[in-house]
């Protein structure tokens, strides 16, 4: 067995990447939802060409990417943009570059806000990074000029963000929680601590083990303490997953060696993987690596994008063109978006087949 980790080093295994984002409403404009077409789609243009002059005088690059469908598509998984198809009339997507192309800003124009500005990736540094976006939001503030109350702060199209205007939003892997049927006992931790869990059910793992955690209210906190508070509960919740993970390993070592025996046949013979199957057997290979149940040779399952590029809207984009050229597919299948994308990735994932089980994991289970 793997050296169980304790406090924050738990924090790294369980969340795979956050978004943080702060959204402003300009003044004398009605929130976009309010707005006809014509005038939304107006409001659009003149605000994203406000952003990059100010975005530009302090030094950043930026770029209206709205139309670049692959960015389009990687962005809504990768960054948490609004997808294609629940963009509103008016919708802009604007990239802002530092100088040194060390620091991306997405700004999404007329979704719920007029501006909604947002970071996104697999660093652990919440505060700081809300401070550094912070900072940036307000110091446009003179250029675009946020709507704003004395007394509840910024004025937002969403109840919970009024205040500060800042969300932050985690996706977390709770494989171990959600075998022992802990669901429940997860929203009811999140919403005692001011956060919310997006789930349809508490009876059903969703595809992967992997839920967003988010902050519920912007009111009466400022950016940093939000971000310290929700933080914290993060590491709490990290805690209780690796505890549920060795569990398995400890007291249905049995259960465990099957779980990841099959996903070892599924991975080395399936011909064809959906997208809910690819990320179950991550999640699987996943528990086993946190584990020391299983070890991986070449290939790391853990890296964060994993999760990410075996979705329907990444997986072509980002593998399937080069998979193509090395993988003749019958006509058929070929000519089948959805049969060739499944045949595809069924290639992709594999070389995950190559691990190896741990001699501690096949003598509890034979113990068992």
């Amino acid at each position: 067995m793997a050296r169980k980790p304790v406090g924050e080093a738990n924090l790294g295994l369980f969340c795979t990447k956050t978004q943080l984002s702060l959204v402003r409403n300009v003044r004398g404009a009605v929130f976009p939802g309010r707005m006809a077409t014509r005038p939304a789609k107006a409001l659009g243009i003149h605000l994203g060409e406000a952003l990059r002059r100010a975005a530009e005088a302090r030094g950043m690059r930026a770029e209206d990417v709205t139309d670049d469908d692959d960015l389009t598509e990687i962005g809504a998984i990768y960054h948490g943009m609004t997808a294609r198809e629940h963009r509103p009339p008016g919708y802009r997507l604007v990239r802002l570059d530092d100088a040194q192309g060390e620091w991306t800003v997405w700004c999404e124009l007329m979704s719920a806000n007029h501006l909604t500005f947002s970071v996104a990736g697999t660093g652990l540094d919440f505060v700081a990074e809300a401070e550094r976006l912070r900072a940036f939001v307000d110091g446009l503030d003179g250029d675009l000029g946020y709507a704003s109350d004395p007394t509840l702060g910024y004025l937002t199209a969403q109840p919970m963000l009024l205040g500060t205007g800042f969300r932050i939003r985690s996706m977390v892997h709770v494989g171990g929680l959600a075998h022992f049927g802990y669901l429940r006992e997860l929203c009811n931790a999140a919403d005692a601590k001011g956060a919310m869990v997006e789930l349809d059910r508490t009876d059903v793992t969703p595809p992967g083990a992997l839920v967003i955690i988010f902050n519920r209210f912007s009111l009466g906190f400022g950016v940093r303490e939000i971000a310290e508070r929700f933080r914290a509960f993060l590491v709490r919740v990290s805690e209780q997953e690796t505890e549920a993970r060795w569990r398995l390993f400890r007291d249905e070592p049995f259960v465990f060696l099957d779980l990841l025996t099959r996903a070892k046949a599924v991975l080395k013979t399936a011909l064809l993987m959906s997208e809910q199957e690819a990320l179950d057997l991550l999640s699987d290979l996943r528990l086993g690596l946190t584990t020391g149940a299983i070890s991986a040779r070449k290939v790391d399952p853990l890296a964060p994008h994993w999760f990410d590029d075996a979705t329907d809207r990444v997986f072509f984009r980002a593998h399937g063109r080069a998979l193509r050229r090395k993988h003749v597919l019958p006509h058929d299948v070929d000519a089948d978006p959805s049969l060739r994308d499944e045949a595809l990735r069924a290639e992709w994932l594999r070389p995950l087949a190559n691990f190896a089980f741990s001699r501690e994991l096949i003598e509890r289970a034979d113990e068992q």
